[in-house]
């Protein structure tokens, strides 16, 4: 059986609990507040049914007005007071339970942000967004309707249990005897929420990542025709939804109209042996452990959902702590700030494999001088984006090493090191926000200034102020407002404000018009000057100007020179151009 096997079948995984107790510990305040309310509910609990009973036997039975009117007086204030007390204990629990998920949600989203390329590579969003927010929000449960709740039941029982006892053990004896078949009732009520419920959290994983994948690719969807098929598969995931919180509804169904009989037959079995025996208590007493066995059933009634609510929790937790706990995230040991970069990049027998041994690129060896420029060429799936992901250390390599000014980049710190590398991808992605936050990316060291120079060096200004609103136009969700051509001139303003020490151009240019096309590769040579650059394109008449030109197969380099020296060769790279020029 395997550990996790072994997780699922037990009740509760302690080391678990504790780890998610300790997460309420920056708050102790409120810990422990919310006990001395604990410790106050389980005080005042006992003293109405004492009350009622003095209240019967020292003031009806003997028709003592003033007695009556006493405690009845302090059988309101008990109810005033107790009343503030429950209220106190809801709200502090509950406060604490949003404090602890604040925090919690916070150390998940911060976490989440470390991690590197490939675990997103094979991770869904719909299941991040189900831990980072959904998953954390039942943690709060386990604090203000789960754990300390059932802490505080448990004590209140035993505390009635207790002074029944003291009070007629008689009696306690019989209301109990129900006892044992309410237990076994509670039992099997607690394992099968717990399974039903541990299906819906399932299938809500399930729902948030189909939904948030099928949103995404919406356009795909409509253009195929696919909707009918999709909503087939929604249906199809919703009703499996739907079917388990049935499934766990049809248990308290079941469950609660149990108790209450339990309660009622226990509440008879008291009525009968005093019947057969009225002179083992007085009415006060009967009313009294009336209100006791109450007192005892209600919690218990409650007691076992909120032993579900606790390890929901727990289910909750392991799927969070798996996630924070991941042995993916990215490697940022390195010490090294460069304040500033040159930009001299060397490969030396790099190997790198995205999955196992599958390598993408091959013993890869090449040097790039400071402010030069470096084109990759290639077919697709050669390894050319490969290399800009090892550069800017979205992912590691597997042996060899890559440096940066004679650092080895796994040495460099990676704030610092990507704060000198501007990147303008072909699938340019754009925040729901403004044009300038999109450019500065809320750095405030990228003034409006700044801002306006970059998009004036490649013509682009007057795009922006032709804009309802100018730079506070505000895009859509990724820049679904703004055609392919103005989100990737954005992109290039957004390289060109942080002026960057090595400029990465990914197939920049692939997806604009020719117009556009000559704008940017203008306001490129301009940037490109005396700046480290490494463009990759496909059109290789956008790089006949690099200085160095490496032509990549299999992950492999198999040319590396100077657009006339490799024309010259009448390689690889002059079939591909020449089969260009062909098509052009």
């Amino acid at each position: 059986m395997s550990t996790k096997s072994k997780k699922e079948g037990a009740a509760f995984d302690f080391q678990l609990i504790g780890r998610i107790i300790r997460l309420a510990l920056p708050h102790k305040k409120l810990l422990t507040t919310a006990i001395i309310f604990v410790l106050l509910l389980t005080a005042l609990a006992p003293i109405r049914p004492i009350l009622v009973q003095l209240s019967i036997d020292e003031g009806m039975a003997r028709g003592d007005k003033d007695a009556i009117l006493f405690f009845s007086s302090l059988i309101l204030l008990h109810l005033v007071v107790q009343s503030f007390t429950v209220f106190g204990h809801a709200y502090i629990t509950n406060l604490l339970g949003q404090k602890v998920i604040k925090d919690l949600r916070m150390r998940v989203y911060n976490h989440i942000l470390s991690l590197n390329s490939a675990f997103f590579d094979k991770s869904k969003v719909g299941t991040l967004v189900t831990r980072s927010v959904s998953d954390v929000e039942t943690i709060s449960s386990f604090f203000s309707e789960g754990f300390i709740s059932i802490v505080g039941d448990l004590v209140q029982i035993v505390t009635i249990l207790v002074i029944m006892f003291f009070t007629n053990w008689e009696l306690t004896l019989v209301s109990l005897a129900v006892m044992p078949i309410l237990l076994v009732a509670s039992e099997i009520f607690r394992r099968g929420v717990r399974k039903s419920f541990q299906v819906v959290r399932q299938q809500v994983s399930r729902l948030n990542a189909f939904v948030q994948e099928q949103i995404v690719g919406m356009e795909v969807v409509q253009i195929f025709g696919k909707e009918d098929q999709e909503f087939k598969k929604f249906e199809v995931m919703n009703r499996m939804h739907r079917d388990a919180y049935k499934q766990s509804i049809s248990y308290y169904a079941v469950y609660f109209p149990v108790v209450d009989i339990l309660s009622s037959l226990s509440l008879a079995l008291i009525i009968w042996w005093i019947a057969g025996a009225p002179s083992i208590g007085s009415a006060g007493l009967i009313a009294s452990f009336y209100l006791y066995v109450q007192m005892i059933f209600r919690p218990i009634r409650f007691i076992a959902d909120r032993f579900n609510t606790m390890q929901m929790g727990v289910v909750a937790s392991e799927r969070i702590f798996e996630l924070i706990d991941n042995t993916d995230p990215q490697e940022n040991k390195g010490t090294i700030e460069l304040k500033t970069v040159r930009g001299a990049i060397a490969f030396d027998k790099v190997w790198f494999a995205y999955t196992d041994e599958d390598y993408v690129l091959k013993d890869l060896s090449f040097e790039l001088e400071e402010g030069k420029s470096l084109a990759i060429v290639g077919a697709t799936g050669a390894g050319k984006s490969s290399i800009i992901n090892l550069i800017t250390r979205l992912y590691t390599i597997q042996k060899g090493a890559i440096t940066i000014d004679g650092h080895n980049v796994n040495d460099l710190d990676v704030k610092t090191l990507r704060e000198q590398v501007g990147v303008v991808l072909q699938d340019v992605f754009l925040f729901a926000g403004s044009i300038a936050d999109n450019v500065n990316l809320k750095n405030q060291h990228i003034t409006q200034q700044k801002m306006n120079e970059a998009a004036a060096s490649i013509d682009a200004l007057t795009f922006i102020q032709d804009l309802e609103k100018g730079w506070e136009y505000e895009v859509m969700e990724r820049g679904s407002s703004l055609s392919v051509g103005q989100r990737q001139l954005i992109s290039f303003i957004r390289a060109m404000a942080a002026n960057p020490s090595v400029l990465i151009l990914d197939e920049a240019t692939s997806s604009v018009d020719s117009e556009t096309e000559e704008l940017i590769q203008a306001a490129t040579r301009k940037l490109m000057k005396g700046r480290t650059s490494i463009v990759i394109a496909h059109r290789l008449s956008t790089i006949r100007e690099a200085d160095t030109i490496l032509v990549l197969d299999k992950g492999s380099v198999i040319e590396l020179g100077s657009h006339e020296e490799l024309i010259n060769l009448e390689g690889a790279y002059y079939e591909l151009f020449q089969k260009q020029f062909e098509l052009t």
